[in-house]
């Protein structure tokens, strides 16, 4: 696979301790997954936050310990904006505004903050706003815990001070300890189309196949790639399937659960022609690895289809497979996929697809004819085609 540069963004924690050196608090960061890794702008990490937000993604980053998350001032005024998360788990670090405070800003920080501290989330006030907007401190300071800042500062009696510092001599409450780490990737602020969404809920549920119909139903779009798929030369039947009940039926949970990876993947990625590319290869690398079932012992058609496809995804998105894999949300037996000596080798036949000599070399080991390599090079072609 290609250095494809993908829209992606990976949340990043750094470790807050107390003076026991106990870990209280992660902070929370994100950066962009470029060449460069250069930190996303601040303000836009609520964003991220919020429109990925799903439980999944709240036990990676936090853990079981509250998490610090910068929020602009003007942001906090809004009464609905932090209404995703658990106030159990954040921490609201307010910092410097996007915009100027307004009197109308005011106001609606007289009635948030209040709300969202009874909620139960804890506030912190960011250095740089502490200091340039010391009426904001001066309005809020009955409902902020922490002041957080990057060098040591005097503080007010009553708060304690999160100091990320090198400075070692000074009297910190907490201190930030060492580098930032990966803990989940993300792809975009875009949401999955809901129909498909609800969709692997119900999937990941093996829920009612009646449930399943219903919902493919409420999207014509989706009715008429299901159609194409089960009517095409993949599923020889003798005749054509005009009811996605039939359809549904038909196809079975593992091969409907494949059809619906490769549809959300699509939608996923958008029709920008560079996603269009990666989806089709890694749907390739799905289907390849898939053809060969019968030669790999303990797994099913639709596994095989799951560890091929994301076998190269993580290094397209610069992450390590483990951060990678939790990100998605993978099933835990496809996790363990990827440390199984038994499919090392056939996962090495995707690594050589773009050089036949060495596809034929590693095909050789495994005691695979080229013959048996061509056909399952041609079963990957033609499905991906479906979804084109």
């Amino acid at each position: 696979m290609g250095k494809l540069k993908l829209s992606s963004f990976i949340f990043k924690r750094k470790r807050i301790k107390d003076k026991n050196g106990n870990v209280a608090f992660y902070r929370l960061w994100i950066d962009k997954q470029e060449e460069k890794r250069e930190p996303a702008d601040r303000n836009s990490l609520l964003l991220h936050l919020i429109s990925n937000y799903s439980p999944d993604l709240e036990a990676k980053i936090t853990d079981g310990i509250r998490v610090i998350v910068d929020v602009p001032a003007d942001m906090v005024a809004s009464k609905s904006l932090l209404t995703a998360l658990n106030p159990q788990k954040f921490v609201i670090n307010a910092c410097y505004p996007r915009r100027n405070l307004t009197p109308k800003h005011y106001e609606a920080l007289q009635e948030s903050v209040p709300m969202y501290r009874e909620q139960g989330f804890e506030f912190s006030v960011d250095k740089t706003l502490f200091r340039a907007k010391p009426e904001f401190y001066r309005s809020f300071s009955d409902y902020i815990s922490y002041i957080f800042s990057d060098e040591p500062i005097e503080v007010p009696q009553g708060k304690k001070l999160i100091l990320c510092s090198e400075v070692d001599s000074w009297e910190f409450d907490y201190v930030c300890d060492g580098d930032y780490e990966d803990v989940y990737v993300v792809t975009s602020l875009k949401h999955l189309q809901g129909t498909l969404s609800k969709l692997m809920s119900l999937l990941a549920e093996e829920a009612p196949l009646d449930a399943i119909v219903e919902t493919i139903k409420g999207d014509p779009a989706l009715v008429t790639k299901l159609l194409q798929y089960v009517n095409s030369p993949l599923f020889p039947h003798r005749k054509e399937i005009q009811n996605i009940a039939t359809a549904v039926n038909y196809l079975g949970l593992e091969n409907l659960k494949k059809f619906i990876t490769a549809v959300w993947m699509s939608r996923f990625f958008g029709q920008d022609p560079a996603f269009v590319e990666f989806m089709k290869e890694v749907l390739f690398n799905g289907f390849f690895l898939e053809a060969f079932a019968k030669k790999i012992k303990g797994y099913g058609r639709d596994e095989l289809f799951l560890v091929g496809m994301f076998y190269k995804m993580p290094e397209a998105f610069g992450v390590d497979m483990k951060t990678f894999l939790g990100s998605v949300q993978v099933p835990e037996e496809i996790v363990r996929a990827y440390e199984d000596k038994n499919l090392e080798g056939f996962l090495k036949m995707i690594d050589a697809l773009g050089n036949p000599d060495d596809l034929k070399e590693v095909a050789k080991k495994l005691g695979i004819s080229f013959d048996e390599v061509k056909e399952a090079l041609k079963y990957a072609e033609e499905s991906v085609n479906l979804f084109s």
